[in-house]
């Protein structure tokens, strides 16, 4: 990777952490970082499409460990 797309990337990921971070609703700040990836020239449905899918290994993730955590605390209430 060459230093002015590795410059470009971390631009991008700044912009977008600064828009996520700041104080406005969820639906203002995904709409400034859909609009500064435009400008950048990134394809937003293809970001989008890989965006909604590691939210969903996430959201598979975490129901993963909520399952065995209750599977565990009931192992341990049982042994009481």
């Amino acid at each position: 990777m060459s230093k002015s797309s590795k410059f470009l990337a971390g631009a991008l990921l700044g912009a977008a952490a600064a828009a996520l971070l700041s104080p406005v609703s969820g639906k203002s700040a995904r709409n400034k970082v859909k609009k500064v990836a435009q400008k950048a020239g990134v394809d937003t449905k293809k970001l989008e499409s890989n965006v909604n899918a590691l939210a969903g290994k996430g959201k598979g993730v975490i129901s993963s460990v909520i399952q065995k955590a209750a599977q565990q605390a009931k192992i341990k209430n049982n042994k009481k």
